[in-house]
């Protein structure tokens, strides 16, 4: 036949290369429109949630009739916030007294009932139990019938040896291969457990001495009963732990509320845990066990919450830094003008952002190292001593702890650190010369943008371009100074 033409059946290498290239192309457009809109989630996502803590503080504010205490006990009559000037009222930062506000009632009320039966130190104590329902009854053996019957003692573990000076030893009559009987010293191990090596007993059995037959232990009379352990009403059992926000089930509980999907701090470093988001110091020992703290992604305004009243500012021993709380109407500035909420790392410069403590020391609550000041937003206490040189002008030294403000004994420049939008997740001795990296004096956000809550419940985000004195004035609750647009 003559004019025949060959059909092709596939693409050649030139088209597959060219389909291929097309598709990578494509994939390249796709990515950074992904890539955005998933960004966008998220920071709708955070921004939800911070309106949700704002709204807490203010329906707590509703209840209680001024903010929570920024870290100690809450309420706080007559101002009085220290652990020790009421050794039974709830002791932690302010996001535990908002719990039952963020859907945390169950928490909370665990937290105040080792408050009610002890107290909230942050020291192992012992705890007492609850009425005994029904007592401990120890376990009762086995009776077995072993009449008729002879023990039979098993084979030693350790065969026969010739000269073997092991253990326990005793003369034995054996025949060797050649048929001539002899003397040797073989091992024997104790019939009952050894209490000094507990070297169990050899094993034997019960022959029944008319018929011959392997009996075990006996004929069973009576089977054994377990040991039952005391039933006590609740608390529960007695037993010697960490209570309050210092219990290690407690402190482990994530709130979802408080956990920002952007967070660059997550996995930058051992006890900043990638495995489940929301967890800090995660290889942090206490003792020989690692005992984590839930986190939280959302700061309070130190000078927002608080009267502002340094003459007044405390430092509960090192472990609670605390102001008396104050009530919104304070606010003199004006709730819509001033900071209440900024968004954090979790993990910041060594330390992580405890959600139920906003200061700690070491060993408070079992911590094995120190980490002293967690929260920071809108206090300059590690900078004391320190010199500062403000926005080029004349160093001075921090010679108080102080909030947000004044750092020497005479009025001077606030001191007020600029938020950070993405900065670098890396500790103090690991920041690259030149490099943004996380300053656990302020806030920061791994968006491009940092979400802020104001005084009265609205949030927002500010550019990282912003003007650094209209960023001062919204942190001040009481500058008396206008706000810039």
């Amino acid at each position: 036949m003559s004019g025949c033409r060959r059909v092709r059946t596939g693409f050649t290498l030139v088209e597959l290369l060219v389909v291929i290239a097309i598709i990578a192309i494509l994939i390249g457009l796709l990515l950074p429109a992904v890539q955005k809109v998933r960004e966008a989630s998220a920071r709708a996502k955070c921004l939800n949630n911070m309106k949700q803590v704002a709204l807490a503080i203010h329906s707590y504010h509703d209840v209680i009739g001024q903010y929570p205490t920024y870290n100690g006990i809450a309420p706080a009559p007559g101002g009085k916030t220290l652990r020790t000037d009421n050794v039974k009222a709830v002791y932690g930062s302010w996001v535990v007294h908002i719990l039952p506000y963020l859907e945390q009632q169950d928490l909370y009320d665990a937290i105040k009932s080792d408050v009610d039966q002890v107290d909230n130190r942050g020291t192992t104590v012992n705890i007492p139990g609850g009425p005994i329902i029904t007592p401990a009854v120890p376990a009762v053996p086995a009776v077995y019938d072993r009449t008729g019957m002879t023990f039979v003692p098993g084979t030693p573990a350790i065969p026969a040896t010739f000269n073997q000076y092991v253990g326990s030893q005793q003369y034995v009559s054996t025949t060797n291969g050649n048929g001539y009987t002899v003397s040797v010293l073989q091992w024997v191990p104790p019939r009952n457990p050894d209490p000094g090596t507990g070297i169990p007993a050899v094993p034997g059995y019960w022959r029944d001495d008319a018929t011959g037959a392997n009996m075990g232990q006996g004929r069973l009379v009576t089977p054994p009963v377990p040991a039952q352990p005391a039933v006590y009403g609740p608390p529960g059992a007695p037993r010697t732990d960490y209570i309050g926000v210092f219990d290690y089930e407690h402190r482990m509980k994530i709130v979802p509320t408080l956990i920002c999907p952007s967070d660059l701090s997550v996995g930058s470093d051992a006890n900043a845990s990638s495995a489940q988001r929301g967890l800090v110091y995660t290889a942090t020992p206490n003792a020989t066990t690692p005992r984590p703290w839930s986190a939280t992604n959302y700061l309070a305004n130190w000078n927002a919450l608080t009267d502002g009243d340094f003459n007044r500012f405390t430092d509960d021993t090192k472990r609670g830094f605390t102001a008396p709380p104050q009530k919104m109407t304070a606010i003199t500035d004006g709730v819509s003008n001033t900071v209440l909420l900024g968004e954090a790392y979790e993990w910041c410069e060594g330390r992580g952002r405890t959600a139920f403590m906003a200061w700690h020391e070491s060993n408070w609550g079992g911590m094995s190292v120190s980490r002293r000041g967690v929260h920071n937003f809108g206090l300059t206490y590690e900078l004391n001593p320190a010199q500062l040189t403000i926005d080029g002008g004349t160093p001075q030294v921090v010679t108080r702890a102080r909030g947000l403000g004044h750092p020497g004994d005479n009025p001077g420049p606030d001191v007020t650190f600029m938020f950070q939008v993405r900065p670098l997740a890396k500790a103090p001795n690991q920041c690259p010369a030149g490099a943004d990296c996380c300053n656990s004096l302020t806030v920061q956000t791994g968006h491009n943008a940092l979400n802020i809550a104001l005084g009265d419940g609205s949030v927002r985000s500010l550019q990282a371009g912003m003007n650094p004195e209209a960023w001062r004035r919204l942190m001040m609750p009481r500058d008396g100074l206008p706000n810039l647009e």
